[in-house]
């Protein structure tokens, strides 16, 4: 079963009846990409029954994509549960800033008398990958410095409540090194961290230490985006019903009773993938990792690009621009045209004839 089946299973069981578990933490963590702002959220703190009325008004544009009405349909489902009906939804926060590369999303949510600080992972927008991008050479991007000051100002906030902290893909990330950072660890519950991408071995430090004990990792078996850069720590391998980069929909996740199902080993072939794309990765310095992002972005962004395609659309709509693709291919600095044209090839080099 999915997170869905989960639910509808669940409903009716409360916390004191049927424990928080690692099912729970996903709802959670998927929670943050809801789009609050839309829904008009409260500024403070709204009861999962106020929220649950605020969207019978809310008309989701007609670009909704099938995986944001999934991220609807699990908070509705929520609020009209046993299990979650008794939630408070509090301080949302979004931030987009293009001019230094920063997607941020944020919601806390009061639960069964404890506090879960929920962040979003990349939307569906080039600001959100060029910031993952961006990921590959720097230790920290302007989303996590904004995660660190969330976190600190929710802790002030709620000063009695142990603080447990959520994410899926670059959430997960982001509550990693939220926890790091965090004032008084004495208040720091668990940290879950769902498909999220690794951290260069820089960061793994002494104040890293402090907290891997209460650091949760799970990957999907054919997991490629939470294989980013090299493994600190093993993470529990969980199956899906989808395959390759499909899986980091955490929705296709296969759900046993209240616990995942669960793989010995990651798949080959996407195994094959990550290590190429790692290879890359540590080859390269930080310098030519810069200019390989900001040429392949300033493409995107002169196609006028802002919102990337659906799995469905993707070769429609790459199709459509291939003209306008190679007219800025021309217009892009030579520097920059030579790293993009270098790092592609040894990344296809690499998976056809590396070892």
């Amino acid at each position: 079963m999915d997170v869905f089946d989960y639910l509808n299973q669940y409903k009716d069981t409360t916390f004191k009846e049927r424990r928080f578990n690692e099912v729970d933490a996903l709802i959670i963590a998927l929670l943050s990409y809801v789009p609050y702002d839309e829904i008009k959220l409260g500024k403070d703190k709204t009861k999962a029954s106020k929220l649950l009325g605020l969207l019978g008004f809310y008309i989701p544009p007609k670009d909704t994509s099938e995986r944001r009405y999934k991220y609807l349909r699990l908070l509705k489902e929520c609020c009209l549960s046993k299990r979650y009906g008794n939630a408070i939804f509090a301080f949302f926060r979004k931030e987009r800033d293009p001019e230094n590369d920063k997607q941020f999303q944020a919601i806390c949510v009061l639960l069964n008398q404890n506090l879960y600080i929920s962040f979003c992972g990349t939307d569906a927008t080039t600001l959100g990958w060029k910031e993952d991008f961006n990921m590959s050479y720097l230790e920290i991007v302007p989303s996590e410095v904004e995660a660190v000051k969330y976190v600190n100002f929710i802790a002030s906030k709620f000063w009695f409540k142990k603080i447990h902290l959520l994410g899926h893909s670059k959430g997960g990330r982001l509550a990693i090194t939220a926890a790091k950072n965090l004032k008084n660890k004495k208040r720091l519950g668990l940290i879950y961290s769902f498909d999220g991408p690794n951290f260069p071995p820089s960061c793994y430090d002494e104040k890293y230490k402090e907290i891997d004990s209460h650091v949760r990792c799970y990957a999907p078996n054919e997991s490629i985006i939470g294989r980013l850069m090299p493994e600190y720590r093993a993470k529990k391998i969980v199956c899906s019903t989808n395959s390759l980069l499909m899986q980091h929909d955490a929705f296709s996740w296969l759900i046993e009773d209240r616990s995942f199902v669960y793989d010995y080993q990651y798949k080959e072939k996407a195994t094959r993938i990550v290590s190429t794309i790692n290879h890359t990765l540590m080859t390269y310095d930080d310098e030519t990792k810069s200019l390989f992002v900001e040429g392949l972005f300033d493409i995107l962004e002169r196609l006028d690009i802002e919102k990337l395609p659906s799995e469905k659309e993707l070769l429609a709509f790459f199709a459509m621009r291939l003209p306008f693709v190679f007219r800025e291919w021309k217009n892009t600095p030579k520097e920059k045209r030579d790293v993009i044209k270098k790092i592609i090839f040894e990344l296809f080099k690499d998976y056809f004839f590396g070892k």
